[in-house]
């Protein structure tokens, strides 16, 4: 024997699947030798399909010689092409570079004689940019002289002015003379120019306290004395304010609010007396009072006062923002030390009062949006004039004004791009300026939620003990939901409602809180205290007890589902409602999916409890079943009386229970499924407790298995007046489910006189799933002792112990056996044991290793 000799591994070259997929569009081809996942065990497969095949080798290796000469042709061909190129690509190349090498030449001469067109441009230009300058500076230093001259005049005229109080001409005349003056911002250490600085703000100095002072003796109280002013001139006034600083306007504004407010807080204080007896106006009883108290002063305001101060100032509206932020004060105050009295119907008119007050301010006022300021004039524009019939310091004092209010909206419109954006709202400016007090005290309302809910559930329990429908046996009636689960979300919705109009939205979360906790509680208190058997639910679920439900039970348990949906359903839809209501930082905190389980379970069990009842009603025809003496039969008959009975508990149960959940029929059908996946099982326990069934025994079990299927099959739809075909997956379970009791009654009706084809017949049917006890079982059933027992249990264990070995094959070695063993010799082995080696086939290698050639 010759030694083994060692055979090389050739490695199979791979190229990356995206070269693959180039090189199939540049050369598309269908040689099953040019595919990138060429496998050379399914070449050699496909060519040589059988041992006749064979006979072509030598042909087939000739042309893969011709194949491969022609590809070494082309190859070559393809080399000597690609010397040829790389040749005439060199002298391409040297002709290019030859072609730089002269434009480089040609730009660098039109670059030069662009520097000598420069240079006599500059020449003939120096001349022109010298009096150009001139020019500009001599313009310049004109224009400063004029401006010099109008501020000198200007501060001269307006001392005289001023003096003389006529404050329209100081308006216009103040306006033109800074904005003159901010010509000479960057001259301001010219003595000169310093002096007039410090002119002009002594002069605004003095008109804001002049201004002020007037305004202050004309209002010594908050209707003006008309005696002692002129309100044109004080009108006239408040045109100067608008030019000087800022602090003497504010500082006005404020005194002027504070005197119209001045008689509110002695109106509502705790303490007050009236014809010598205590009057409290302060308690939010009378907090109507209070809004009929500021509605008077503006109109006091507006029949008194609205011709002194300008439009632009909107003083009655300064004066019901500072009224709102009084107001405020002064309820947190008093609601706070006096809580206890704080009842909800007070509360909740008092903030229905407030929350009147503040639309009536945005009605009143016209407070517009954030959009509409945007998009409007901006009210302190001057309204659009003819320029003609102005003077030249009207001019001037209305592009000032202009000009400084264009830079305080840029400077504004930079400080609102650097903010972080907002999110987009409608709201007024007066909306929760006083209402939003309220929300502190939210406890209140929230409670008397709490405790009207309580109520509820007390009077729902009550209803369900005392009023409870009962449907007559004798008819199909649809019961109907519960009516206290629709007086609780209907509770539930205007509740939100509610607090929505209140505008208390961070209190809702507290709502959802109270909603949450009344939801378990009706699910507790409510449904499952009244479910059937509730105390031995478990045991019933999960014990396999005994119950047995009345008519009117399977009624109050169908209810409870149909209402255990409804409450599932509308609690998904209370929550998506809470989120879109509460404020958005709590969003995240709104969760009834542990609610929603609990009515999910409550629907499961009251689906269970009637499975079970339903079953236990059936539990007597079962074990009357067991004790049926099967091999006492004769003759096959009709269908067996416990089978009837059967029947006749399903006809009188389903379809009470299918009327009563047909507004729930997903449940109807959940019951189905539920009851055949829990009583298949039990028919079939009960058919292996049958003993000594003879065949004529047999055929009758079959037979009553198929009435059994023929019912459950039916089941959904029985007693119906319109019949409808049950669900595809029901009938297929109980297809299948009941089948196997058929193929197993099939199987104990064989003959077992041969016992071999009893144990093949077995095996062949039922399988081998249950061993040694599961065989042994029918042959208890057939009523065999166990002598006779015992012959069929050997062979059916020698059945069972025999394994099926076959030596693993492969198709590949199969083939180059063959055709070694055809060819012969050593030369043909080694050539195989190659190919093999390139293949990658090892189990072929093995083989070719052991054999021994002759």
């Amino acid at each position: 024997m010759e030694s083994e000799e060692a055979v090389p591994f050739l490695e199979v070259s791979r190229l990356d699947p995206q070269v693959e997929k180039a090189l199939a569009e540049v050369f598309p081809s269908d040689d099953p030798l040019d595919a990138p996942d060429f496998d050379p065990v399914v070449y050699i497969n496909n060519v040589f399909p059988s041992e006749q095949s064979l006979t072509n080798l030598d042909d087939f290796v000739a042309k893969l010689k011709t194949k491969i000469k022609k590809i070494d042709d082309e190859v070559a061909a393809k080399i000597r092409a690609q010397t040829k190129a790389v040749q005439e690509g060199r002298r391409a190349l040297s002709d290019t570079q030859a072609g730089i090498q002269e434009l480089f030449e040609k730009v660098r001469d039109i670059r030069t004689k662009a520097d000598v067109s420069e240079q006599m441009v500059r020449e003939i230009t120096r001349d022109i940019k010298s009096l150009d300058y001139a020019k500009r500076h001599l313009t310049s230093s004109i224009l400063t002289l004029n401006h010099l001259h109008m501020l000198v005049g200007g501060v001269e005229s307006l001392t005289v002015m001023t003096k003389k109080r006529q404050y329209r001409e100081v308006a216009n005349l103040l306006g033109a003379l800074l904005t003159v003056m901010e010509h000479f911002s960057k001259h301001m250490e010219v003595e000169r120019v310093k002096d007039l600085h410090q002119k002009i703000e002594t002069i605004k100095s003095d008109l804001g306290k002049q201004i002020t002072e007037e305004f202050r003796e004309a209002f010594r109280n908050p209707t003006p004395d008309r005696a002692r002013c002129d309100a044109r001139t004080l009108n006239e006034g408040c045109a100067v304010l608008d030019v000087i600083d800022k602090k003497y306007k504010e500082t006005l504004v404020v005194w002027f609010v504070a005197l119209q407010l001045k008689d509110y807080t002695d109106s509502f204080s705790p303490n007050q007396i009236q014809r010598g007896q205590p009057v409290d106006n302060a308690w939010v009883d009378k907090i109507d009072r209070r809004y009929a108290w500021f509605k008077r002063t503006l109109a006091a305001y507006i029949e008194n006062t609205s011709d002194i101060f300008p439009e632009s100032w909107k003083m009655p509206e300064l004066i019901a923002v500072r009224f709102c932020e009084v107001t405020s004060n002064e309820l947190t105050r008093i609601m706070r030390e006096r809580v206890a009295e704080l009842d909800v119907k007070l509360f909740l008119f008092s903030l229905q009062k407030t929350t009147q007050f503040e639309s009536w301010l945005n009605q009143r006022f016209h407070v517009p949006t954030e959009e509409e300021v945007e998009t409007e004039r901006n009210p302190d524009d001057p309204e659009p004039v003819d320029e003609a019939g102005l003077t030249d310091a009207e001019i001037i004092r209305r592009k000032y004004l202009k000009h400084k209010r264009d830079k305080e909206r840029a400077a504004k419109q930079e400080i609102k791009a650097a903010a972080p954006p907002k999110p987009p709202s409608n709201r007024v400016r007066f909306d929760k300026t006083i209402s939003k007090i309220f929300e502190g005290f939210m406890d209140v309302y929230v409670q008397a939620q709490d405790k009207a809910l309580g109520d509820m559930m007390d009077q729902f329990i009550a209803q369900f003990k005392e009023s409870l429908p009962v449907p007559n046996r004798d008819t199909e009636e649809e019961p109907k939901l519960m009516r206290s689960c629709g007086d609780l979300f209907l509770f539930f919705r205007n509740g939100i409602v509610q607090c929505k109009e209140l505008m208390a939205t961070k209190a809702m979360y507290d709502l959802y809180v109270v909603f949450k906790k009344n939801l378990r509680l009706y699910y507790q208190r409510v449904l499952c205290a009244h479910l059937p058997r509730y105390n031995s639910i478990q045991a019933i679920l999960y014990k396999d007890a005994e119950v047995r439900l009345t008519t009117e039970e399977q009624y109050v348990t169908c209810c409870i589902l149909n209402t255990s949906e409804y409450c599932l359903d509308t609690t998904k839809q209370l929550e998506e409602k809470l989120k879109s209501v509460v404020d958005p930082s709590q969003v995240a905190s709104i969760n009834l999916n542990d609610e929603q389980d609990l009515y999910n379970e409550l629907i499961s069990n009251c689906v269970q409890l009637l499975m079970r009842s339903l079953e236990s009603q059936l539990e007597p025809s079962l074990t009357a079943m067991t004790k049926m003496k099967w091999d006492g039969f004769e003759e096959v008959g009709d269908t067996s009386p416990y089978v009837l009975q059967m029947g006749r508990q399903i006809t009188m149960t389903v379809p009470l229970i299918r009327a009563n959940l047909s507004s729930s029929r997903k449940y109807f059908t959940n019951f189905c499924l539920k009851f055949a996946n829990s009583f298949i099982p039990r028919v079939r326990n009960a058919m292996y407790k049958c003993r000594g069934i003879s065949s004529i025994g047999a055929e009758q079990l079959l037979l009553d298995m198929q009435s059994i299927k023929i019912l459950l099959q039916n089941m959904p739809s029985v007693g119906a007046a319109v019949a409808r075909n049950p669900p595809a997956n029901y009938t297929r379970f109980v297809n299948t489910s009941m089948g196997k009791c058929e193929i197993f009654v099939k199987t104990l009706m064989a003959p077992h006189d041969s016992p071999k084809e009893f144990v093949d017949n077995y095996l062949q049917r039922i399988g081998n799933e249950e061993g040694l006890a599961g065989f042994q079982r029918i042959l208890e059933m057939k009523g065999l002792k166990k002598a006779d027992q015992q012959p069929l249990l050997d062979v059916f264990k020698e059945a069972t112990q025999q394994t099926a070995s076959s030596r693993p094959t492969d198709t590949s070695g199969e083939i180059l056996e063959k055709v070694a063993s055809r060819v012969g010799g050593e030369a043909t082995t080694k050539r195989f044991s190659l190919l093999a080696s390139d293949l990658h086939l090892k189990n072929v290698q093995k083989w070719l290793r052991q054999k021994k050639p002759e």
